[in-house]
Parts: C-alpha cells; sequence; structure tokens
C-alpha cells in the first residue's frame, strides 16, 4: 500500500506543503533570534577595569527608559571592545545602591572613565549624536595601571 493510500483524503502535496512551510517558519525564527540585540550586562563589577563604561539605570515599566535603550543599541557596535555597557534596574537592591552611590536617578546614565571615576550623569532624553559626544569626552585612561606607564 503506497503512502498516499494509508492517508486518504490528504493529498501527497498537501504534506509535502506543510513539512516546507514549517521548515521556512523554523528558518524564519532563527533569523529574528540572530539579528536581536544582544543584551546589556548588569554586571556592576566591570566598571573600573581599564575601559570607560556606560550604565543605564533603568525602569522596566517607563517608555523613556527603552526609549534610552533603543538610542544606546542603536550606537554601541561603534565602541565594541573600546567602551562596556552595563544596566541596572533602579527597582533592584543593586540598582538602588548604584543610584545613591552615583548621584543618579532611575532612567539615566552614568559614565564612567577607564579607573572606574564618574564622568557624567546623563537624563533622558538623549539622541544618539548626543551620546556619541559625551562618550567621545570620557578620559579613556586614568592611572598609570591603565596606560601602561610604571607610577611614579
Amino acid at each position: 500500500m503506497s503512502e498516499v493510500e494509508s492517508q486518504p483524503g490528504v493529498p501527497r502535496n498537501t504534506r509535502k506543503n506543510k513539512w516546507i512551510v514549517a521548515g521556512l517558519l523554523v528558518l524564519l525564527v532563527a533569523i529574528v533570534v540572530l539579528n536581536l540585540p544582544r543584551g546589556f550586562s548588569d554586571d556592576l563589577s566591570r566598571i573600573g577595569r581599564g575601559q570607560p563604561a556606560v550604565v543605564l539605570v533603568r525602569d522596566k515599566n517607563a517608555v523613556e527608559s527603552m526609549a534610552l535603550m533603543n538610542v544606546l543599541n542603536d550606537i554601541r557596535d561603534q565602541y565594541a571592545g573600546r567602551v562596556v555597557f552595563l544596566l541596572t534596574d533602579y527597582d533592584t537592591p543593586e540598582g538602588r545602591a548604584f543610584i545613591a552611590d552615583n548621584h543618579a536617578a532611575p532612567i539615566t546614565l552614568v559614565l564612567f572613565d577607564a579607573g572606574g571615576k564618574q564622568v557624567k550623569v546623563l537624563a533622558a532624553p538623549q539622541t544618539a549624536a548626543n551620546l556619541q559626544q559625551e562618550i567621545a569626552a570620557i578620559p579613556k585612561m586614568t592611572s598609570a595601571k591603565t596606560s601602561g606607564r610604571a607610577p611614579l
């Protein structure tokens, strides 16, 4: 008995089309997942380890916070390997401690130099051009250890 005869009423082409559609859907999902923006690390211990850092203090429920994150996503590939992009949530114990230690507020960006010294706190909203200027103004190396020179 042939395969067509074993499933009466279902044309062979229909089964083949279902597999093709299923395969295309899997491919589409894979493409979407691969093109999602990379996540931000919440490891604040990376501040002061030889690279400037930009920390987004976010409020998950605020539109302004998402807009600021989108602006960062638009520019951060330009700084790959040179600037660390981090985030903390204002409504977590770590986020509240970070805000208190850095005189920040929810929905702000806190910029640090390579040695971990706070350079600036920026409130939302921000444009990509403004953030690029602010990041370019961050002193790149602040200590003898990060500059490669021996201390005096």
